[in-house]
């Protein structure tokens, strides 16, 4: 059997090789035209949505109870009581300020002009700036405000007042006669004394007392006035209308039947 060379049939093969190529790529371009009228158009190009870029968000990062700064407080001043308030401290506002009374004044943020003073016979008192001021026959309210108004008037700017009674005038009297505790008594005025309280502060009447017949001297001035009281009266009414002063002198009579 003849054999025919290699040489001879590669030419061949190459070009049924080159032949199924052509093939291939015609069918695929056809795959890829359109036919218009006859013609050939290609086809609409394959539209492609773009994908959206993947956009990362971080959130913060939650702080705990304990690391969140804790809120600024700004501490509002204090001031002292109001004026409606402020006339009224050991005593009530409606106490008169008398003579040998030592009262205590406080000027809120004015230290310099916070003072304790003695109130003299005449009832004037020396206070800053202010010099003699009378407050002696004045209740403790209207005091402060007369205070508070002439510092207002030229020195301070709606000044804050705290005026106190520290100490009050002693007061002393003396009861003789039928008490079951005579002597000399002394009292800090800060309420007024009535003539039952004080024979009851010497103990009370004796079983013998002349309860008709109380005899009070009192001065006024360079005299000595002398006054008849009858307790038993007193007694039976509800109020004590004999007020006690400083130096009176009480006399108990005895009863002879």
């Amino acid at each position: 059997m003849y054999q025919v060379p290699f040489r001879l049939i590669r030419p061949v093969l190459l070009s049924l090789a080159g032949s199924v190529i052509a093939v291939g790529l015609h069918a695929q371009t056809a795959g890829s035209m359109t036919s218009v009228g006859g013609g050939v158009e290609p086809a609409a190009p394959i539209k492609v949505q773009p994908q959206a870029p993947v956009v990362t968000v971080s959130k913060p990062a939650v702080q705990s109870p304990q690391d969140s700064p804790a809120p600024t407080l700004e501490s509002a001043p204090v001031g002292p009581v109001s004026s409606g308030q402020g006339a009224q401290a050991a005593v009530n506002g409606d106490y008169i300020i008398r003579a040998g009374d030592t009262i205590e004044m406080i000027v809120y943020r004015e230290q310099d002009l916070s003072i304790r003073s003695k109130v003299g016979r005449d009832g004037m008192v020396q206070l800053p700036l202010l010099g003699e001021v009378k407050l002696g026959g004045l209740t403790v309210r209207a005091a402060t405000s007369l205070i508070r108004s002439k510092y207002n008037a030229d020195y301070l700017v709606e000044p804050q007042i705290y005026l106190n009674v520290a100490s009050y005038n002693t007061t002393k009297f003396t009861i003789i006669g039928q008490v079951n505790k005579p002597g000399t008594y002394e009292y800090a005025e800060s309420e007024p004394l009535g003539l039952l309280e004080a024979i009851g502060m010497a103990g009370g009447f004796t079983r013998i007392a002349d309860r008709g017949h109380v005899i009070v001297k009192r001065r006024e001035g360079d005299k000595m006035r002398t006054t008849k009281v009858n307790a038993k009266k007193l007694t039976d009414s509800s109020v004590d209308q004999f007020l006690i002063q400083s130096g009176d002198v009480i006399n108990i009579g005895e009863s002879w039947y």
